[in-house]
């Protein structure tokens, strides 16, 4: 009670278990790119690119005009961007108008999406798609 040593001040929300270190709120706007090097929800609006090394969640009311690359990406509002996610969950109030690359999609009845989705194999060696300049098959040549 009286002299008590605890820490007072007020934490910020925790998301199934995990703290969120980053907090954009409903009554902000961002213009220009936003780097966290941890966990980021976003309530308000960015306009730019959201790069995220830990959790990136965009809340009911929140709004990214811009890519979003991020591990673990959590949409709840709206997303007007690419994706670039290992994992990515759509939950049913989720809205993207984009393109999504991921490893994992999960996407909760009421979700919408418009764009293409690649799921992309980590262990899996890309392949280079011939250039438009060259030709497409070329034969070695003969002395070889």
């Amino acid at each position: 009670m009286f002299g008590s040593t605890k820490d007072k001040s007020p934490a910020l929300p925790a998301v199934a278990g995990k703290q969120i270190d980053t907090l954009i709120a409903e009554q902000c706007t961002l213009e220009g790119d936003l780097t966290a090097q941890n966990s980021v929800k976003i309530d308000g609006r960015i306009k730019g690119t959201l790069r995220a090394e830990g959790r990136a969640i965009i809340g009911t009311t929140g709004v990214v005009q811009g890519d979003v690359h991020a591990p673990d990406l959590l949409v709840l509002g709206r997303l007007e961007g690419n994706v670039f996610a290992q994992r990515l969950h759509l939950q049913a109030s989720a809205r993207i108008l984009g393109n999504i690359e991921t490893q994992s999609l999960q996407v909760d009845p009421g979700a919408h999406y418009q764009g293409s989705v690649t799921m992309v194999d980590p262990h899996a060696p890309r392949l280079a798609l011939p250039q438009a300049d060259k030709p497409a098959n070329v034969d070695p040549p003969a002395d070889a």
